[in-house]
């Protein structure tokens, strides 16, 4: 799949996107389910068809649109491409059928110094004990990237995303913002894995060494700004904000350091804050209505910037504030 392709793909998506009731889409799951399976008909989230090289490029294009007309969205796709990109960088055996599934992941906790979910083998099967946190598209994912410890070393594995007795599944978690992606928690008691549906075993810690430098954060902070920018009622301002806009996007673009990735976010996130709360205050009092884009451009800013914070990212917000 070429990029024209890809584009175009994405367009006629985004077309059929206008015709929902965008607000809406980020509290109420069922339309917000409907959306993802257009994009996911449209070939959207179908980035194992392309070079890992060029993933970059490509989800620069998505998320620098599509995050304009719905966050929600555009976080559920970072879930889909991202459980599917490790069984991609991980040539899993089984990667081709769950490819043609819709795959979330409950990964993240293998970040965490101590173990949150372990495992005990026995005659060609794991079992797993323990909580899977931030599991999210519940309802839409039918299948799950999950991490476990066992024997000294880390795992990745699919497991289905369906309520059971040993895959308990809690309520929807509320939030003030993005509802509608259906987050959970699973308990996890004496579930059983067949050793065939595990991607990788690596020893503890590689999860944290391996990570490499994402953009995707970056991607979609910068589409809600072009969003914002489409908004603002002052074109001096609408001007300068392009040109600071547009640095930022030329540093993240070529960024390949850690440390200069985390900083680019943090000073990304303050000025689209900006670009949105400038834009509010010139629109004035309507701008708080709920079916206002604006306002959930505001809420959706801090449900991307939550994402992945670490303790350097934290301490990078902690010096800009400082100044």
């Amino acid at each position: 799949m070429n990029i024209e392709i890809y584009e175009e793909n994405l367009t006629k998506a985004i077309e059929e996107l206008k015709a929902f009731p965008l607000h809406e889409l980020d509290t109420n799951p069922k339309l917000l389910k409907d959306a993802f399976e257009i994009f996911y008909k449209h070939d959207v989230f179908s980035l194992y068809k392309v070079e890992l090289s060029e993933h970059n490029a490509y989800k620069f294009i998505l998320f620098s649109r599509l995050t304009q007309y719905s966050g929600s969205l555009a976080f559920l796709a970072i879930q889909i491409l991202a459980g599917n990109t490790i069984m991609l960088l991980r040539d899993f055996e089984q990667k081709e059928a769950y490819f043609e599934k819709q795959c979330g992941i409950a990964i993240n906790h293998l970040r965490s110094p101590i173990t949150h979910v372990s495992a005990s083998e026995c005659e060609g099967i794991y079992k797993l004990n323990g909580k899977l946190t931030w599991a999210s598209g519940y309802g839409v994912f039918d299948t799950l990237v999950i991490g476990f410890h066992h024997d000294g070393n880390e795992y990745e594995a699919m497991a289905p995303f369906k309520n059971s007795d040993t895959f308990r599944v809690s309520d929807l978690t509320q939030t003030f913002v993005g509802e509608s992606v259906s987050t959970v928690n699973i308990e996890l008691c004496d579930f059983v894995l067949n050793i065939k549906d595990v991607i990788s075993s690596q020893p503890l810690g590689t999860y944290n060494k391996s990570r490499s430098v994402s953009k995707t954060i970056h991607f979609a902070l910068y589409g809600l700004g072009l969003g914002a920018l489409k908004l603002l009622k002052d074109e001096v301002l609408k001007l300068q904000f392009e040109q600071e806009l547009e640095t930022i996007k030329e540093a993240f673009m070529e960024g390949k350091e850690a440390e200069l990735m985390e900083r680019l976010r943090v000073e990304l996130f303050f000025l689209v804050q900006k670009i949105i709360t400038t834009a509010m205050v010139l629109e004035g009092g309507k701008s708080i209505l709920i079916e206002g884009t604006l306002q959930r451009y505001s809420r959706e800013l801090i449900m991307f910037n939550a994402n992945g914070l670490n303790g350097s990212i934290k301490g990078y917000f902690r010096d800009f504030v400082l100044g």
